[in-house]
């Protein structure tokens, strides 16, 4: 009976694991990527609508006079745009352990597609059987290579430890203020594919 429970709850967590997340190998490919995909206007062009969002210049933003002044602030050593508590979220990937960012992630595409999507190799993968006619477009699960946006993605770094953290930022429909709303968040940063809600 025991080995049964063990097997069983070994099966749940995989199944939660592998279900919701993208496979644990998938590695950084970079924004250069998505976008020979994700561009095409009539599919809502999600990469230029990603570019001219405040996430696309993140790490621009912490070599600004008012970054500048908030390190200086809480006695950072270093300039804000080379220091880890900083930098962990204004560029995608960041490593704090080893204070690297993946090789094929350039600091100065910021907080791009994969911050949210998950590494992007194993959908880029997708894409490729798709063009090269090894399946169809109707044979790939989409998301199976992406990871699922979820509140708890954007929380770890829209939080109280962000120095520009704003308490009434998010005006709840009760008039309540809030530092951060996922809904609400979720509707600026906006990016869907027409095409496939006429599916």
């Amino acid at each position: 009976m025991r080995t049964i429970h063990k097997h069983l709850i070994a099966t749940l967590t995989l199944t939660l694991v592998v279900g919701f997340a993208p496979a644990q190998d998938a590695e950084y490919i970079g924004q250069d990527q998505c976008k020979v995909c994700h561009n095409k206007k009539p599919e809502g062009a999600q990469w230029t609508v990603w570019k001219d969002m405040k996430h696309a210049h993140a790490f621009e933003a912490l070599q600004s006079d008012a970054a500048k002044k908030i390190a200086t602030e809480r006695g950072l050593t270093v300039p804000p745009h080379e220091a880890p508590e900083c930098v962990k979220c204004h560029v995608t990937g960041y490593d704090l352990a080893t204070e690297s960012i993946p090789k094929k992630i350039k600091a100065e595409d910021s907080v791009q597609c994969e911050t949210c999507h998950g590494p992007g190799s194993n959908h880029l993968a997708d894409g490729r059987d798709v063009m090269f006619k090894k399946k169809t477009a109707d044979e790939i699960d989409w998301t199976a290579h992406l990871m699922a946006v979820e509140e708890e993605t954007c929380r770890k770094c829209h939080n109280e430890e962000s120095p520009t953290w704003n308490t009434e930022q998010f005006t709840k429909e009760d008039g309540s203020k809030v530092g951060f709303d996922f809904e609400q968040a979720k509707a600026i940063i906006a990016h869907p594919n027409p095409t496939k809600a006429k599916k």
